[in-house]
């Protein structure tokens, strides 16, 4: 008798891929003088945001439609033929060139030799190079200052390996280029431009699409807005309140692709308390998916004022994400002299059982701020005993009722320990590769042991723990020793070094494996690569099933709360 197979079951549902760090906000949201205390000079007033973010707009308006127009295409048309018939004639060009570089040269830099180094020998080769330059009426006089003017500009404007030559010798000459711009001013400026090329848009929607055509087709996105308006930099054209607005817009009319956080900085709670209504409301009723906090805006993330709102999402499983690594976006008022030390760690006075508030020296701004994105922080959340130093540090009565407070040797009646938080960025690229330099470290070593719980967190270490662990080691012991903090690798990942911890990290035996996610920081990340390059190496250096961990397991169970459930 003939019969007929059973059908093949039915393929298990696939979930959908979720970036889970992106930003929509625009240059409207940014406070103006985001480069105080970091641009010299008073620059800051100078170099705006808004100035910044008005030639891009102006940029994109107006001088990018000239291509298209007929004097344009005439004047292109021009310069070709010009450098066509200059290429073909090098034995006149080239000396040219010479000629033009060595003027440069001369009217640049012979006054700063000729004062300094007048009594050397070999300065009377430049000497005699100086007058000869003039005699055969190669070099202007000095008295000729409009010629010399413009065979500087020629060269700058003409001849690209001159124009290097000569930044190149008055960075090494002067002193003051030498810091100007230094490493964290030159990174200051292309955050400056990062912003320029997506928040020039007025429209949280028009930067939305361009993330949405990056990924694939079932994809979805954690939109994370920023709530700069304490961060002591200025204001910005348009509030927080009005970003929240059109971030509520952008849900309703993306409610498939779109799943937007929102944001909780315990001023803003203290100022108005009805905004902790506010956030309640955006998960409840608008669908937001969760918590961002950015503590290095100038505050800790166990703040008196949020204190509640962490309990409310521990209960509802919301979850928290928390940016965790240095930058150059960070609180830009004066220090105060409470975070001189740390509220709940302490360290040895140098006298045999003697202890004291953990001394915080930082005095610059992006050190100091530093403090308040160190992720030894989360340990006054997530661990009960901490936390318990932390409610007696504040001492207030609301936060004894609220967390079952009944004395010092009684537990908690409530505690943050099942708290589901996220690492933004796991702590920044540049602490991956200390921890895996620090091979002599036994506290940074093995991590992968079966029954390892990563660093011991006890109160006589932590001073040792704040100043000397690397950031990533403190992040995967939190992970080891709480199942519901989550790391992702947003950012970083512009950085082909990380993928082989990275992979390491994505083994069953780094028992870590179901909590790491996909972010890319879109469109922060710019500065290094675009998104679609950044997935693209991705995908590359990555096998499916460790995509499959990052970009639709392990968000999937991150962003279940008990309001929504799961995402579909």
């Amino acid at each position: 008798m003939k019969t007929t197979p059973d059908p093949p079951a039915p393929d298990k549902k696939r979930n959908p891929f979720i970036n889970c760090h992106t930003h929509t906000f625009t240059g409207d949201h940014i406070p103006q003088f985001l480069g105080k205390k970091l641009l010299p000079f008073g620059l800051e007033h100078i170099l705006t945001i808004r100035l910044i973010i008005s030639f891009f707009r102006w940029y994109y308006r107006v001088p990018t439609k000239w291509q298209y127009k007929r004097p344009y295409k005439v004047l292109e048309n021009f310069r070709f033929h010009i450098r066509w018939f200059l290429q073909k004639i090098p034995f006149i060009t080239v000396p040219i060139a010479v000629v033009l570089t060595l003027d440069t040269l001369l009217i640049l830099f012979f006054g700063y030799f000729e004062g300094k180094y007048n009594n050397e020998g070999w300065f009377e080769y430049i000497s005699s190079l100086n007058h000869l330059m003039q005699n055969i009426y190669l070099l202007p006089a000095p008295q000729y200052i409009f010629l010399r003017i413009l065979i500087v500009s020629a060269l700058f404007l003409l001849i690209k390996s001159g124009r290097q030559l000569i930044i190149f010798i008055a960075k090494s000459l002067f002193q003051i280029l030498r810091i100007l711009p230094g490493p964290e001013t030159k990174a200051y400026l292309k955050r400056y431009i990062s912003i320029g090329r997506f928040a020039f848009h007025k429209s949280q929607m028009t930067i939305f699409r361009m993330l949405e055509k990056q990924y694939p087709a079932d994809s979805r996105f954690v939109v994370l807005p920023m709530d700069m308006d304490y961060m002591d930099g200025g204001t910005a054209k348009f509030s927080y309140p009005l970003q929240l607005e059109e971030l509520k817009n952008l849900r309703r009319k993306k409610p498939r692709t779109c799943l937007p956080f929102v944001f909780a900085d315990p001023r803003r709670i203290k100022d108005n308390p009805a905004y902790f209504d506010e956030i309640k409301n955006c998960i409840i009723h608008e669908r937001f998916r969760g918590i961002k906090t950015y503590p290095a805006l100038g505050y800790y993330p166990f703040d008196r004022d949020i204190l509640p709102l962490m309990l409310w999402a521990c209960e509802n499983q919301v979850p928290v994400l928390n940016h965790c690594i240095r930058g150059t976006i960070y609180y830009r008022g004066s220090k105060k002299k409470e975070w001189n030390s740390h509220p709940v760690f302490t360290q040895s006075t140098g006298e045999k059982g003697k202890r004291e508030p953990l001394k915080l020296y930082e005095l610059s701004n992006s050190d100091f701020s530093t403090n308040f994105t160190h992720p030894l922080n989360y340990l006054c959340l997530l661990n009960k005993d901490y936390l318990k130093q932390l409610l007696e540090y504040y001492h207030d009565d609301s936060l004894y009722a609220l967390f079952g407070y009944a004395g010092r040797d009684q537990p908690l009646a409530k505690n943050l320990d099942a708290l589901k938080i996220c690492f933004g960025h796991f702590g920044g690229e540049d602490e991956w590769a200390k921890y895996m330099e620090r091979d002599r470290y036994l506290s940074e070593n093995g991590f992968t042991n079966p029954v390892g719980k990563g660093i011991n967190f006890i109160p006589t270490a932590l001073e040792n723990s704040w100043r000397h662990n690397s950031w990533f080691a403190i992040i995967y012991s939190l992970m080891l020793q709480h199942p519901n903090v989550y790391a992702d690798i947003s950012y970083i990942l512009h950085d082909e070094n990380i993928f082989p911890l990275l992979k390491s990290l994505l083994k069953k035996d780094s028992r870590i494996s179901d909590r790491i996610l996909y972010g890319s920081d879109f469109y922060v990340v710019r500065s290094q690569k675009s998104d679609k390059q950044m997935w693209a190496d991705t995908a590359g250096r990555l096998t499916d099933h460790e995509l499959e961990l990052i970009t639709r397991d392990n968000p999937k169970k991150f962003l279940y709360n008990h309001i929504h459930q799961y995402v579909e």
